[in-house]
């Protein structure tokens, strides 16, 4: 009986030594977990109070006005009173060259804008005053790209039949585009040096074509290096008629490339081709009929009937054999079907 109280005495000696190693243990390991929970407490409220100091900072800091987008924009775009309003930010925030809403309205962007994007003087440019020789030229010589585009910027380009090719109008707009004329606004300067590049490529047998800018907002215009021929100056100078006639035939040219294009297309392609062209040919046929009701001639009409009498002219000059003294000065000389016979 006494040995067994005895072990009772040992086991319940030994359950109290382990409960307090086990005691001991969990103290020890809370502390250690108390204390690691509260440096974290401490750290995230250090965090927060300079969070709100940096706020309270800023809160004090000068603040200016802004000019911002209301809405998103593409290059090109014409800012409006509409397109913009104010905005009242911390000066730390705001570029240097920033602009007054009296330097952005009536200005256009460079670059795709989104709503709400601060304007800076860098995204703006302006068209300039419209200067007083300025002119709407619209031509059917000129070789376009397939994928041209109302509002895009091209240099129209002549490359002679020896491979030298020039740059005879920069970065001109697009003004508008149908079936293969382009339209443009050239001022006095570039319509005479057309007109030159246009005999020019009668005359040598070159070609004018158009080439369009990737990113004409941001390029700057090609650099024109074609030189005017002096004697091709003179011949215009002496026979007005020869921009005419060098016209008829680059244009013809160029129709003829089309229709070989035309042939080379599908039949529904060339359906939908033809209903276009229709479509355009019935429009100006109504606008005939309202001009001539009203007693005016479209000039257009007016345009077309001086050329054909001036080419009248110059066949009965031909078949008479008064050419014009200029037409045989220029080195060559044309006949009644525009084809040019080499100086004797």
């Amino acid at each position: 009986m006494s040995k067994i109280r005895f072990r009772q005495k040992q086991l319940l000696l030994s359950a109290s030594i382990g409960g307090a190693i086990i005691l001991f243990v969990c103290v020890i390991a809370g502390y250690f977990i108390i204390d690691y929970i509260q440096g974290r407490y401490v750290e995230r409220t250090l965090q927060i109070e300079q969070q709100l100091q940096d706020a309270q900072k800023k809160l004090n800091e000068d603040k200016m006005k802004v000019i911002v987008l209301n809405d998103n924009h593409k290059a090109g775009d014409l800012i409006t009173e509409d397109d913009v309003s104010s905005l009242v930010v911390p000066v730390s925030t705001v570029p240097q060259n920033t602009v007054e809403q009296a330097e952005v309205v009536g200005k256009r962007i460079k670059i795709d804008l989104q709503k709400n994007s601060i304007i800076t003087s860098p995204m703006l440019f302006e068209d300039g005053i419209t200067p007083k020789d300025l002119r709407n030229q619209e031509f059917s010589l000129v070789q376009l790209p397939l994928k041209l585009r109302k509002d895009e910027f091209v240099d129209v380009r002549i490359r002679f039949a020896t491979g030298q090719d020039y740059i005879v109008l920069s970065k001109k707009k697009v003004e508008d585009l149908n079936n293969g004329t382009i339209w443009y606004k050239m001022n006095e300067k570039e319509i005479l040096t057309m007109s030159s590049a246009i005999v020019d490529a009668y005359i040598n047998d070159a070609s004018i074509y158009a080439l369009s800018y990737v990113d004409p907002y941001m390029q700057d215009g090609a650099i024109i290096n074609y030189p005017s021929n002096p004697k091709v100056l003179d011949l215009i100078e002496s026979n007005p008629n020869i921009v005419g006639l060098a016209t008829t035939a680059l244009e013809r040219q160029v129709r003829a490339k089309l229709e070989q294009d035309l042939q080379s297309m599908s039949d529904e392609d060339r359906q939908k081709y033809i209903s276009g062209r229709n479509t355009t040919e019935m429009n100006s046929r109504e606008y005939i009929t309202e001009t001539e009701g009203q007693g005016n001639t479209p000039t257009s009409q007016q345009d077309n009937s001086l050329m054909n009498e001036n080419s009248t002219d110059m066949n009965q000059q031909n078949n008479t054999g008064n050419a014009p003294n200029a037409t045989s000065d220029s080195g060559g000389m044309f006949k009644d079907s525009n084809t040019r016979e080499p100086a004797q």
